[in-house]
């Protein structure tokens, strides 16, 4: 069977099925989940299993795979084929790492799923953004599973267009990599004259096939000593330059083993004949064993040169993983400060190639505006006192695109900002249309240092002069909650309709209002097309929180619901999923330099205004467009549970159950208002519609019109030349922009909300307490705790201190003497304050003279719990003699002349207050101690010390007894 040594619990395991495997990243998608945990699967084997699982999805199960539970599923992923397989995830399941919790997945659909995932895992391995990483900054991950209202884009292009083009992909890390493969060294024969012709070095050669060859010719001897490091990584050879300088080279092996010693040399210099380094002799057998330490030979330059291309995609690579990839690459074994000084050289080298790449920021401005007439481009930059320049920010819209969206696109524009993630940092602003098939249509574009209020002004003031809007009179805007972004449109963008996104007023909002009612009434409440059915929906929401009611109401209903929209705009969505979409799209092109981002951005938006254009032609005489005719044959089939009345001259009443509304077909209305917010006929109109026996699609807004889509794609974006011709601008080069630090350590990663944690398998155990807000146990209200509770009495002990804070101690101060104090625990751990404190009787203590005589001292080293030797202190029980007489209680017998004679540190007299006793004898002044004091705590080394003197007094005393620390 599965495995001899039977676990006390069973597995729990997780079944997927009726799905299908997705790429990039690896998930499973639509699937259906069933969770046994009470079968003993380590009692079957894998026939067993494959019963069970058919006979549990009711069909066939060819294709078996599981992965842990903690594990992503890229790298976890593994296939049940055979019983070596089953029995190999059993002891998975059952192993620490696991926790008796595994992921089964059924692939119906027979994809090469490991394929898939080794690709993936490849991919991240050289040096490619993690899943987390890519999601560094992904707002179209919001909170929720509210679909967008605009239809998905089916057009996915590639954005590696400019490959090609050496100088932009020069510091993208697109480049040829030192590990690609390429040709091997050029080798040439004898000629006509027998004359020997010697092998040239071919320096793209990759980088583990490099040899040196006897007679090999190089341009300099950095290219020899470059072969020779990779010849020695490689065999792991220690080699070393016994004799390196401009003119020759003496290469040994194993400097420090010659016993025996390694025969390997390779001697190289000029040729006299022509001007290059040659190997002129050359012993190339070994006899020595691998090392993995190669000493001077490995540069930090060698290192640098192979981490290039994955630092321009990684910048942040941390050194340590530097030296891990090292290890694992090259098996080699190399310091950290190596690594330090091969990232700080690669980074230096990407500076430079990133100073020629923005001195071309001019050049590339000057092309497009020669090859694409009436375009718009705005470059900005900052001039210091020295005169250096550094570049700002930088426009572009194209006159193709603008004439497009002018011409036959809705005045809807979707505003949004995101970061780059490449070596060049800061902000792409971008500005979405919709077309009439209700698609993105990209409409201008712009990179800034930072997102702030003055960006966006800049920003749109350039948008509207495009556009021809003026101050916004029958423009709606829709941003996110970006506080410079709305400050700009109400300042630039007076007149326009401002929206904001539902789905980032919503994130917000769960973060303080947990409540899985909420998220129903919330998005009932934004899309409610009436104010009665808004109030309804928010009066829900006030019942169960006043705080979330007002919450809600402070961030301007009318900017987020559809009861409060404009009629004449033909767009109902409250969402700005338009922007989030194209975000996604040029996800890749946003971790390239400047330049070579906006070059992918141009290629992608003039190949989609072609292919789009190609498509609208191809759907015939098609009147509205497709995405829209969906829409209207779902809403015949839901207005078939309508009842029509017809009232007058192409009016109607529409009831079902208690709901009706007024239709009016002459002036397209409808008591609902969707109709007039949206442009598109709402079930109540197509059941009014349908009851004249019309079609639908005549009733549908113009804009929507497969001949407003062939206009709006019918202007273009002109081509480009390629960089080498563009041409020279008349200013001065910029440079690349200054590096903003912000205060603190930077952060990597964007915080994910639990929702999407949720959507990638990463769910918590226990429930988080964040966000949530105390309440007192004192007063049971909240906002505090009862350590802050202002209702506190004071006989009440608070909340516990801290683990890690420590209690304060009090520090002696110099020449001054502190008096005895007694622990409270020892004077009684019942009541710290009713036992008097011993007190001593003035005729048995010295009647001749009652002051000098000091009361009985208790000794802190004798009350420590903690010290193994302790001294008991003077056996005092006043209560059980007497607690009315207190002289009646003896006074134990002290001599303080003979309790310490030989003890060589001057111990000061404590000193003692006075004790109001209430005493028959008034002639006595009676010395006394105070009740109840806090004692100061000493230090463990004091303690010890002070034990290790008295010893030293008993020995030479010659003390004996049970107890060497009792003063007899």
């Amino acid at each position: 069977m599965a495995s001899d040594s039977k676990q006390s619990k069973y597995l729990t395991v997780y079944i997927h099925y009726n799905g299908l495997f997705a790429r990039k990243p690896l998930v499973y998608l639509n699937t259906v989940v069933v969770s046994i945990c009470d079968v003993d699967f380590g009692a079957m084997d894998f026939k067993d299993f494959n019963l069970f699982i058919a006979k549990l999805i009711e069909g066939s199960c060819d294709n078996v795979y599981y992965c842990t539970t903690n594990e992503p599923l890229a790298e976890g992923i593994r296939r049940i084929r055979n019983d070596a397989d089953y029995f190999e995830f059993i002891e998975t399941g059952y192993s620490d790492e696991a926790g008796l919790r595994m992921n089964v997945y059924i692939d119906h659909e027979n994809e090469p799923v490991l394929d898939w995932a080794d690709m993936e895992v490849m991919e991240d391995d050289e040096g490619h953004y993690s899943e987390e990483d890519l999601d560094d900054d992904k707002d179209s991950q919001l909170s929720d599973d509210v679909p967008y209202e605009h239809e998905a884009d089916d057009y996915i292009p590639s954005l590696d267009k400019t490959i090609g083009d050496e100088f932009l992909h020069r510091v993208s890390g697109m480049c040829k990599d030192i590990d690609d493969e390429a040709e091997t060294d050029e080798v040439e024969t004898k000629n006509g004259d027998d004359k020997p012709v010697y092998p040239i070095h071919n320096e793209n050669q990759k980088w583990d096939k490099m040899v040196p060859i006897l007679g090999m010719r190089f341009s300099n001897p950095m290219e020899l000593k470059i072969c020779l490091t990779n010849y020695a990584v490689k065999n792991g050879y220690n080699l070393y330059f016994e004799k390196n300088d401009s003119q020759r080279l003496l290469v040994r092996c194993c400097k420090e083993n010659k016993n025996p010693s390694c025969p390997f040399r390779l001697w190289a210099s000029w040729m006299s004949s022509e001007r290059s380094f040659q190997i002129k002799s050359l012993v190339d057998e070994h006899n020595c064993s691998r090392v993995f330490k190669l000493g001077s030979i490995v540069t930090y330059k060698w290192i640098g040169m192979h981490f290039k291309n994955q630092l321009v995609k990684n910048p942040k690579m941390s050194i340590r993983k530097m030296k891990a990839k090292v290890s694992t690459k090259f098996n080699l074994i190399v310091s950290v400060t190596q690594c330090r000084n091969a990232r700080r050289y690669a980074l230096d080298e990407i500076e430079g190639s990133l100073i020629e790449h923005y001195g071309k920021v001019w050049s590339y401005g000057e092309e497009i505006m020669r090859t694409n007439p009436g375009s718009t481009v705005k470059i900005d930059v900052n001039v210091m006192s020295d005169s250096t320049t550094y570049f700002s920010k930088m426009y572009v819209c194209f006159k193709g695109v603008k004439d497009g969206w002018i011409a036959a696109c809705r005045r809807v524009i979707g505003v949004d900002g995101c970061f780059l993630k490449g070596i060049c940092r800061g902000q792409l602003l971008a500005a979405m249309g919709r077309d009439a098939n209700n698609h993105i249509f990209p409409i201008a574009w712009a990179v800034v240092e930072v997102e702030n209020k003055e960006t966006w002004k800049w920003f749109l003031d350039l948008l509207l002069d495009d556009i021809e809007m003026g101050i916004g009179h029958g423009l709606t805007l829709i941003s996110d909650q970006h506080k410079g972004l709305i400050e700009a449109v109400k300042e630039r963008v007076p007149a326009a309709e401002r929206r904001q996104c539902a789905r980032h007023i919503y994130a917000n909002f769960k973060k303080r209002f947990k409540c899985e009612q909420y998220r129903k009434l919330f998005w009932a409440a934004a899309a409610s097309t009436t104010q009665p059915k808004f109030e309804a929906e928010m009066n829900s929401i006030k019942k169960i929180d006043p705080l979330a009611y007002e919450h809600l109401m402070e961030r301007d209903p009318k900017s987020w619901c559809r009861a409060f929209f404009e009629v004449d705009r033909a767009c109902d969505a409250y969402e700005n999923g338009i922007s989030e979409s194209f975000n996604s799209v040029i996800d890749l092109a946003r971790k390239r330099p400047l330049i070579t981002m906006l070059e992918e951005i141009r290629i992608y938006a003039m190949e989609r205004i072609y292919k789009m254009l190609q498509e609208g032609k191809s759907w015939g005489n098609l009147k509205i467009c497709p995405s829209i005719r969906l829409k209207i044959s779902k809403l015949k089939k839901q207005q078939r549970l309508w009842g029509v009345i017809p009232s007058g001259i192409q009016q109607y009443e529409v009831r079902i159950g208690n709901d009706g509304y007024a239709v009016d077909l002459n002036n397209n209305t409808c008591g609902c208002r969707s109709w007039q917010v949206s442009g598109i006929p709402c079930v109540h109109a197509v059941a009014a519609i349908s009851y004249l026996n019309r079609n639908a699609e005549d009733y549908v807004a113009p804009w929507f019109h497969t001949a407003m889509f062939l206009t709006c794609y019918n202007h273009t974006i002109n081509p480009l030349n390629g960089s080498s011709m563009w041409p020279e601008a008349p200013y001065m080069k910029p440079l690349p922009p200054q590096k903003r630090r912000l205060p603190g350590r930077p952060t990597l990663k964007r915080k994910k909300d639990q929702s999407e944690m949720e959507s990638k398998g990463k769910t918590r155990h226990t429930i988080s307490k964040a966000g949530s807000v105390n309440r007192c146990t004192i007063c049971r209200e909240r906002g505090h705790n009862r350590s802050t509770c202002p209702t506190r009495p004071a006989d009440v002990a608070s909340t516990s201190r801290p683990k890690n804070k420590k209690p304060k101690k009090c520090k002696k101060e110099k020449g001054k003497v502190e008096p005895v104090q007694v622990d409270p625990v020892q004077a009684d751990p019942v009541d710290l304050v009713q036992v008097p404190a011993p007190q001593v009787d003035p005729v048995q203590a010295d009647p001749v003279d009652p002051v000098q005589v000091p009361a009985p001292q208790v000794d802190p080293v004798q009350a420590d719990p903690v010290d193994p030797i302790q001294v008991p202190a003077p056996h005092v029980e006043p209560v059980q003699e007497d607690p009315v007489d207190p002289l009646q209680v003896p006074a134990p017998h002290v001599e303080p002349v003979q309790a310490d004679p030989m003890d060589p540190v001057d111990v000061p007299a404590p000193h003692v207050e006075p004790v109001q006793v209430d005493d028959p004898h008034p002639d006595f002044d009676v010395p006394a101690q105070p009740v109840a004091t806090r004692q100061r705590i000493r230090k463990y080394s004091e303690r010890i010390t002070k034990i290790g003197l008295r010893r030293k007094v008993l020995k030479k005393e010659g003390s004996t007894g049970h107890n060497p620390m009792v003063l007899e």
